[in-house]
């Protein structure tokens, strides 16, 4: 409750003092300011500090001084969001939170609820997400449904990126990084112009490390089959863009990507409890009596790897006409992943698995934005989608097993936001999109591989309409201050269970609901040496759709069931700080306080009626006080990041520059569960690096280190139906060293 009051009364003393307090007060001397950002979280291009949406820029500079290697270094970034690997198979597949809602599993008839897009192209789902960071001109962190502009499966908010252009003028850029683990990396990117209104852009990089998972299974003759190393990265990928300006109101940019991902999958450890079935034949979990004590050392006797082939193409042009804009954004898709995983982590032939998954989406959207002056501004627009995926995978168990499932989808919107300014300082916001859908889908169950070419399929179609909106309005202060607030709507797909193990699990299950209403303050103090953004949140999710393994109702073995009744409240507070107290001198802190429970949940997610062993049978009714109700998973109550660096200038010209991060994310579940664990208590991470960059900004080395304090938090715990657990962990203390160059006309 103090908590609550203090970050409460900072929240409307914030507000306060940029309602009342002199934007000259304090004023600087010089002419050192913090960098204008300029975002697209509405649409169109505008500057940070007047968009009335909670948005986290993250600039290609800062992307740099990070060290990122893909996106999930991004997590904390942002207050309350997290962005992390799954930890098991697929270990490409993002896990994104935001504001107490997300989804961390890689089933793909299950869609994300934070969505991600790459130049306008979204993708439908979070396998092969976690892309590489070396050419991108910027990240936006957009918190809160997005449903009105970015459609549906964005409930919890858009990871937005936007990848480098063309340039007119030759140049080259390239980075070596290097350090422990084997960590081996390589990039180039180069403008290539042809004309004055004819550029290319070539970039390419490979990532590679051996792994932080030290495997010690050796055969009882003392052979090693499987390597001494796992967790490595063996990522490549190459890109080209060209830029056309066809006419002097038509521009054309295209890319086309591919990556070829042949990297280990994150060996798991064993965490398995005493009643589950691995435990019981003699291979105890971590933190059990004679169970594994080191987190970062395996015993795995089975070869796993998450091999993906990754390709996307995108055409974006743009007519600029008399006072208006024509956007088309048409783009594609496709991935093939074949993974093999040793499930059970353990010396013994228990549980392995392989899978095999196929997926393509092709979309089309199309937009008009105004572009005059007049107190009206807008942005309308139409989508159109298709998307097919399919996946197999057999399981080798005492008899080996096999399942199947396909499904094609349909996905058709309309949409359209107004501002309309009231006055010079008012100005008010509707906007609305309408979504439809089809899925068609069929499943092939779970059966021994000898008997399932006998086993009929499963098929079953639905589709789904849902109207979203968003209302606002933002006032002016002054030049350097606004306030906003609004209220939002969106929606995450309703779909069907790949992996159940019967006709009566399949589903379908309903969309996801959210409703959100949100106020803030964005500030610039100091002539633009102190920024100031708050905001404040109060969320309602329904109809929530929660994954998890249990006994299977028909046959043997596990299956997954989704429950889709569990509603949740989420509210909170959010602080972002940039300062430049003196010259050189940058301070940038970012806080968020994150209050979220289900408000009902009645789901049988144990496999049957409550017992002596399993007195919960299932799950209560969250107005019942008592040992069985759950909390949301991965909902830290505070999550924040603070970041201090100093450029020194040299005799020379040039400059060397330590940066020194803490970031901090508190207690939180990992599983559905709760399962103890599953627990990841809190935990505070120290990141810090020495730059030096020559005089004309040609090149820079630096010295890098990650998780300096080399904590072991949790990524994910995966209990499955009384069988084992697996337990996976993020990366411990990494370091290098890196080259930089950057050359041009």
């Amino acid at each position: 409750m103090l908590r609550k009051t203090l970050l409460g009364s900072a929240c409307v003393g914030a507000m306060t003092m940029g309602a009342f307090m002199p934007v000259s007060a304090m004023a600087a001397e010089n002419e050192t300011a913090i960098e204008e950002l300029v975002v697209t979280a509405r649409m169109r291009a505008e500057s940070l500090q007047e968009t009335p949406v909670a948005v986290t820029a993250v600039t290609e500079n800062q992307i740099a001084k990070m060290f990122v290697q893909d996106l999930s270094d991004l997590t904390r970034a942002a207050p309350n969001f997290t962005i992390e690997g799954v930890g098991a198979i697929h270990r490409n597949a993002s896990v994104a939170y935001s504001r107490g809602i997300g989804y961390q599993g890689v089933d793909q008839a299950i869609d994300p609820s934070v969505g991600i897009a790459v130049d306008g192209v979204f993708y439908t789902r979070n396998i092969g997400a976690l892309q590489s960071t070396f050419d991108i001109q910027q990240v936006e962190l957009l918190r809160g449904p997005q449903g009105t502009l970015f459609g549906k499966n964005t409930t919890g908010g858009v990871i937005n990126i936007t990848t480098k252009k063309p340039g007119s003028a030759y140049s080259f850029a390239g980075l070596l990084r290097m350090g422990n683990y084997g960590r081996a990396d390589a990039s180039m990117a180069a403008d290539l112009p042809v004309s004055d209104t004819l550029a290319f852009r070539l970039s390419a990089t490979r990532q590679h490390s051996s792994g932080y998972m030290h495997n010690l299974y050796r055969t009882p003759t003392g052979l090693q089959p499987v390597e001494e190393w796992l967790a490595g990265d063996d990522v490549q990928s190459i890109r080209l863009a060209m830029r056309w300006n066809a006419t002097e109101d038509l521009e054309v940019n295209a890319s086309y990507s591919y990556v070829k991902d042949r990297s280990d999958s994150v060996s798991g450890v064993n965490g398995s409890f005493p009643t589950d079935a691995l435990s019981r034949i003699g291979r105890p979990g971590f933190g059990f009596p004679g169970g594994p004590t080191d987190p970062f050392v395996a015993m795995r006797n089975f070869p796993s790897g998450d091999f993906q082939d990754t390709y996307a193409g995108t055409v974006n042009l743009t007519y600029k006409g008399q006072g208006y804009r024509l956007v088309s954004i048409s783009g594609i898709v496709r991935s093939s992943n074949f993974s093999y995983s040793d499930f059970d982590v353990t010396d013994l032939a228990f549980f392995e698995t392989t899978a095999s998954k196929r997926h393509k989406t092709m979309s089309q959207e199309l937009r008009f934005e105004s572009e005059f002056e007049g107190p009206l501004q807008f942005v309308a627009g139409a989508y159109a989608g298709r998307t097919k995926w399919d996946a197999d995978q057999i399981f080798f168990l005492a008899t080996q097993t096999y399942e199947a499932s396909r499904q094609k989808e349909k996905t058709a919107a309309g949409f359209a936001q107004v501002d309309f300014s009231v006055t010079d300082q008012l100005t008010l916001t509707a906007g609305g999109r309408y979504s439809w859908q089809e899925k068609d889908f069929v499943r092939r169950l779970q059966r021994p591989i000898a008997t399932f070419a006998a086993t009929p399929a499963v098929t079953a179609s639905e589709d789904w309409s849902r109207f979203t909106y968003h209302l606002g309005g933002n006032y002016q202060i002054n030049d350097d201050a606004m306030v906003y607030a609004s209220y939002s709507t969106g929606f995450k797909s309703g779909g069907f269970n790949s992996r159940a193990a019967s006709a009566a699990t399949i589903g379908p299950f309903r969309p996801e609901k959210a409703r959100a209403f949100e106020v803030g303050l964005k500030s610039d103090w100091m002539e633009n040496r102190l920024r100031v953004n708050v905001a404040a949140f109060w969320n309602k999710y329904s109809d929530l759709q929660v994954s998890v393994f249990r006994p299977a109702t028909v046959g043997t073995g596990e299956e997954q069931v989704v429950a889709n009744n569990a509603n949740e409240r989420a509210r909170g507070v959010e602080f972002e700080v940039t300062a430049l107290p003196v010259d050189n001198l940058t301070v940038t802190a970012s806080v968020g306080y994150l209050d979220a429970d289900y408000t009902s949940f009645v789901a049988n997610l144990s496999g049957g009626a409550a017992t002596a062993a399993n007195p919960c049978g299932g799950l209560r009714d969250r107005s019942l006080k008592g040992p069985c109700l759950l909390v949301p998973t991965r909902v830290p109550e505070i999550t924040s990041r603070i970041g201090v660096s100093y450029d020194f200038e040299l005799a020379g010209g040039g400059t060397i520059t330590p940066d020194v991060a803490w970031s901090h994310e508190g207690a939180h579940f990992t599983d559905t569960l709760n399962v103890p664990q599953g627990r990841q208590k809190a935990y505070s991470v120290w990141d810090a690096s020495l730059t030096y960059v020559e005089p004309k900004g040609r090149w820079r080395a630096s010295l890098w280190g990650k998780n300096l304090n080399n904590v072991a938090h949790r990524l994910s715990a995966v209990p499955t139906a009384g069988v084992l657990t697996q337990l996976y962990f993020a990366e411990p203390r990494t370091y290098g060293v890196e080259l930089r160059v950057n050359l041009g006309e």
